[in-house]
C-alpha cells in the first residue's frame, strides 16, 4: 500500500500545479506551455506508476502503455518550448508544432495494434514493435534536448548566475537557467526509468521510492518557479511576492497600476510618504518635475478655456458660442459627447468645427474634451475629498472608473491618487 501511495504522489504535483496556475498564474506568458507540460507530465507519471504496480497484461497495465506512448515523447518538446518562452523567442512557426506528429503516431499506432491483437498478443507486439520505436524517438530527443541545452548555457548572454550561487549564496538567478538545473533532474529520473528493466523497480521497491520522492520535490520547485512568468532575474526576496507576476506583455502595465492603487489604498502616512521618496529617485527629481509641468500645461490649457481664449471673439462667432457651450452649459461633462453633437448645436459642420478647435486651442476635439474633464475632475476631488473613482468618473463626463483613470494619467502624467499624493506634499 506505502509502495503504491509513493509511486503516484508525483502525479499529484502536476495536478496540484495545475490548479494552482489555473487559479493564480492564467495571465502569465508561460501558461500555456507550463499546463500542457503539466498535463504531459502527469499522464505519463500516471501511466508508468499503473504499470509499475498493476500485473502485466492487464487491462490498465495496457492502457497505460498506450497512454505513455503519447504523453512520454510529448515532454521534452514542451520543456523547449517552455525554455524558449523564458528566453522571450515569440517566433510562431508551424513547422515548430510538427513534433506532436510523433507522439500522435505512436498512440495511434498502439491503439490499431491492440485492437488488431487484442489481449493473447498485445504484450509481445509492444515489445517487439512499439518498444524499440518508442525508444528510439526517446532517444533522438534526449540528444536534441542535450544539444538544446548546451547551446542556450553557452551562447545565451542572458542566463547570469548558477544555481549553486543561488542557493548557497542568495545571489540573483536567471530563472531560465534555474528552470534548466531544475527539470534536468526528473527528466533524467524518467529516462532511467524507461531504459532500466522494470524487474529493477519490483525487485527494489526503494528505487522507485527514491525516485518518486525525488521527482515530486523537484516538480514541485520547477512549478513553483513557473509562477514568475518570464520574468528574466529572480532572488530569494522575490519568492515572497511571485503571485505579483501574473501578467503578460499585453496588460503588464495596466496590472502593476492596479497593484500599486490597491497598496496604496491600504499604507499609512509614514509608508506613502517613503514611497514618494522612491518615486522620486526611480524616475529621477528631472523627470518626476517635467511631468509636475507638463500637468500644469495641460491645467494651464484648460484655465484657458474656461476663462476665455482671448478678448476677441464677439459672443455670436463661432468661437464665442463654442465658449458658451464649453464654459457655461458645461457639455463637455456629457459623456458620450461627439463632434457631430457640438456642431449641431452650433449650426455648422463638424469639419469646420474641428478645424476651428485645431486652430484656436492646439488640440485635437477630443483632447480637448479630455482636458476640460481632468481640469474639472481635478477641482472636484480637491472639494470631495472622500469621493470614490466612480462617482467622479460620473460627475466628470467619463463613461467608467477605468477610462477616468486611464484618461488622468494620460493628460496629467500620473494616477489621480498619485496626482493627490503629490498636491497634498505641496500644500504641507
Amino acid at each position: 500500500m506505502a509502495y503504491t501511495l509513493f509511486i503516484f504522489i508525483p502525479v499529484t504535483t502536476c495536478i496540484f500545479w495545475m490548479v494552482i496556475h489555473m487559479l493564480m498564474a492564467s495571465k502569465t506568458e508561460t501558461f500555456p506551455e507550463f499546463i500542457c507540460l503539466c498535463l504531459m507530465c502527469g499522464i505519463y507519471l500516471f501511466a508508468d506508476a499503473c504499470h509499475a504496480t498493476q500485473p502485466r497484461g492487464s487491462a490498465l497495465d495496457t492502457g497505460s502503455l498506450i497512454a505513455s506512448l503519447f504523453a512520454g515523447p510529448s515532454i521534452i518538446p514542451l520543456i523547449v518550448m517552455y525554455l524558449q518562452k523564458l528566453m522571450h523567442n515569440k517566433r510562431k512557426h508551424p513547422l515548430s508544432y510538427m513534433w506532436i506528429l510523433i507522439p500522435t503516431v505512436l498512440f495511434t499506432g498502439g491503439i490499431l495494434l491492440y485492437f488488431l491483437n487484442f489481449e493473447e498478443r498485445v504484450n509481445n507486439v509492444f515489445n517487439i514493435i512499439v518498444g524499440p520505436i518508442f525508444h528510439g524517438v526517446l532517444a533522438v530527443e534526449i540528444i536534441f534536448f542535450l544539444i538544446f541545452i548546451i547551446m542556450t548555457l553557452s551562447f545565451s548572454k542572458v542566463l547570469p548566475g548558477s544555481i549553486f550561487s543561488f542557493i548557497f549564496k542568495q545571489k540573483p538567478i536567471s530563472l531560465t537557467r534555474l528552470q534548466i538545473d531544475v527539470i534536468i533532474i526528473p527528466l533524467g529520473i524518467m529516462v532511467l526509468r524507461i531504459i532500466l528493466s522494470d524487474n529493477l523497480y519490483t525487485m527494489q521497491p526503494w528505487i522507485a521510492i527514491v525516485s518518486a520522492a525525488i521527482i515530486f520535490t523537484t516538480l514541485y520547485i520547477f512549478g513553483l518557479n513557473a509562477l514568475f512568468g518570464v520574468q528574466t532575474i529572480v532572488s530569494w526576496e522575490d519568492f515572497r511576492y511571485m503571485l505579483r507576476y501574473n501578467y503578460n506583455s499585453t496588460n503588464k502595465a495596466e496590472v502593476i497600476e492596479k497593484m500599486m492603487e490597491d497598496l496604496l489604498d491600504d499604507a499609512e502616512e509614514e509608508a506613502l510618504k517613503h514611497i514618494q521618496e522612491k518615486i522620486g529617485e526611480n524616475l529621477h527629481i528631472e523627470q518626476w518635475r517635467s511631468g509636475v509641468n507638463s500637468a500644469e500645461k495641460q491645467k494651464i490649457q484648460a484655465n484657458k478655456i474656461f476663462a476665455a481664449v482671448s478678448n476677441s471673439w464677439e459672443e455670436d462667432s463661432l468661437i464665442g458660442r463654442f465658449q458658451h457651450l464649453m464654459m457655461d452649459e458645461r457639455l463637455f461633462l456629457h459623456p458620450r459627447l461627439t463632434l457631430d453633437e457640438v456642431a449641431d448645436r452650433l449650426d455648422s459642420n463638424k469639419t469646420y468645427v474641428s478645424k476651428m478647435v485645431n486652430n484656436t486651442y492646439n488640440l485635437g476635439f477630443p483632447e480637448l474634451i479630455n482636458t476640460l474633464r481632468v481640469d474639472y475632475a481635478e477641482q472636484y476631488i480637491l472639494t470631495h475629498h472622500n469621493a470614490k473613482q466612480e462617482e467622479i468618473a460620473a460627475e466628470c463626463g467619463f463613461l467608467s472608473a477605468s477610462s477616468f483613470n486611464t484618461t488622468f494619467k494620460k493628460v496629467t502624467g500620473m494616477t489621480p491618487k498619485v496626482w493627490i499624493a503629490s498636491v497634498q506634499r505641496n500644500n504641507q
